[in-house]
């Protein structure tokens, strides 16, 4: 039986704060950043109402401490009884939170769900560089009433053997695309510089970024102290910056519920198709590092959903923690690289609240559907080693058919993936590669994935020195080698 009109979920309040006070013992902390972005997006629905009928409050997992911040909001904004969620560290469980509110909304489970995140990373390291103490709520004991995605999961072999995170692993798959691309060292430098400041560009049209004065191309590629080298090609600028005082929060409600506490429908944006992943294989086993089906799939397949076209598309918003990321989605979702795919100016400019992006990228849209109506908006999402994924498609008007929500775990399972050897000694060829720090920052050493004679993969690692220096200026994909020990020696 179809779902009544009057079930169907509607976003209709956004809510971005940006804070930078100059004296950190004045600055709001994460918890009551977000009890005010909270009360800005029921300002924006014109309905500080809901906030006293919330059924659910969501939070994803931040840099803070907060055993259970649902039910501490919950209780500040007047709806005590409400059921507290927390959401696992990956930046899709915005999306993730996002399209189980609007589900339990179109089954009847709910009415009114506030999803709401923010930090104050920046504050937080002003006080502790200071030497000072942060006065922050207190909530170490608590369990939420839902939590979303595992939070116990396990490092994969190689995670735990070579120390590998997610700027390696991104700089793994931007390596992959230098080598399908046959560009030169410094000409893939010049590209990605220049896709990141046409993010910029748009982040300085944007009041809630962080970053507003849209550094050069030069800028954003010419490493400096301001602006080190931190695993390459990337510099400072072409990585999430989390070090920001930032909170955004999204309503959810049912169309009743929206006309019950006077919502006027000019406020109102629809979440037409959403989908979700977050089984794939590990990163040692994906099939190639220049592409990803698993994004593809996800991507895909929320845009079939909605019955559309990427080209039918009006405004994109892809995943931008590292240009790779941008890029692979561009790829895999199959949009015009040519196209503008940001509308907040990514987690460069527009700020990487850690966990949290989603939700600005998710209000700053609404803002673009509203000021265009009938268009329709795109946001992508990922986390973990890109093996965590959501999309959506949302518009100003209903879909024909309802909402629509799909997990893809048993699609991005199912993915061809390639072998590989974890103890694989003789020659190979080198497929990608990315510098690995020592503790204190600097270049320790280079993990490769490489391919053997037989097509497979095995992963290994070289600390030798003339490489390390070399890494800028000359070119190692491709170069043939042996592996000895785990140890790469290049020929």
């Amino acid at each position: 039986m179809a779902a009544s009109p009057d079930s169907a979920p509607v976003l209709v309040g956004a809510g971005q704060l940006l804070q930078r006070e100059p004296d950190p013992a004045a600055a709001l902390e994460p918890l009551a950043l977000m009890q005010r972005a909270a009360e800005c997006a029921a300002d924006d629905a014109g309905a500080r109402d809901l906030l006293a009928h919330l059924d659910a409050v969501y939070v994803p997992q931040g840099l803070w401490r907060y055993a259970d911040p649902g039910r501490l909001l919950a209780q500040r904004l007047g709806s005590p009884d409400a059921r507290s969620g927390l959401g696992v560290i990956s930046g899709s469980t915005v999306q993730v939170m996002l399209s189980r509110a609007a589900a339990d909304v179109a089954g009847g489970r709910r009415e009114v769900v506030l999803v709401v995140g923010g930090e104050a990373e920046r504050t937080k390291r002003r006080v502790r560089r200071a030497g000072g103490r942060l006065g922050w709520t207190e909530q170490r004991e608590g369990e939420p009433d839902e939590r979303f995605g595992a939070f116990d999961y396990e490092l994969g072999w190689w995670a735990r053997r070579y120390g590998v995170r997610a700027i390696q692993s991104f700089s793994l798959y931007e390596n992959a695309i230098r080598a399908r691309t046959g560009e030169s060292l410094a000409g893939h430098r010049q590209r990605i510089a220049e896709l990141w400041a046409g993010f910029a560009r748009v982040a300085s049209r944007n009041p809630h970024a962080w970053i507003q004065d849209a550094p050069s191309a030069a800028d954003i590629a010419g490493v400096t102290d301001d602006n080190p080298m931190v695993a390459y090609p990337y510099t400072k600028r072409m990585v999430a910056n989390m070090v920001v005082d930032q909170a955004a929060a999204v309503i959810v409600c049912s169309r009743a519920a929206a006309r019950r506490y006077g919502v006027r429908e000019d406020r109102f944006v629809y979440l037409q198709a959403a989908t979700d992943g977050s089984r794939s294989a590990g990163l040692p086993e994906r099939l190639e590092y220049a592409e990803e089906p698993a994004v593809g799939a996800v991507s895909r397949r929320a845009l079939a959903l909605a019955g559309l076209s990427p080209d039918e598309v009006e405004h994109v918003d892809l995943y931008s923690c590292f240009p790779s990321a941008v890029q692979v989605g561009c790829r895999e979702a199959g949009f015009d690289p040519g196209r503008e795919l940001t509308v907040t100016g990514g987690l460069t400019f527009a700020g990487g609240p850690f966990n949290s992006y989603v939700l600005h990228a998710t209000a700053t849209m609404m803002g673009r559907l509203r000021a265009a109506p009938g268009s329709r908006g795109f946001v992508s999402s990922l986390g973990g080693y890109v093996n965590k994924l959501a999309a959506a498609v949302y518009a100003s008007e209903p879909a024909p058919g309802g909402f629509v929500h799909e997990v893809l775990d048993d699609t991005t399972e199912a993915l061809p993936t390639r072998v590989c050897r974890q103890d694989h000694d003789g020659p190979v060829s080198v497929e990608t590669y990315a510098v690995m720090p020592t503790l204190d920052g600097a270049p320790g050493s280079l993990l490769f994935a490489c391919r053997s004679e037989a097509d497979e993969r095995a992963w290994g690692t070289s600390s030798d020195p003339d490489l390390l220096a070399a890494v800028a200026d000359e070119e190692l994909l491709g170069r043939r080698g042996r592996l000895r020990d785990g140890v790469l020696h290049l020929g």
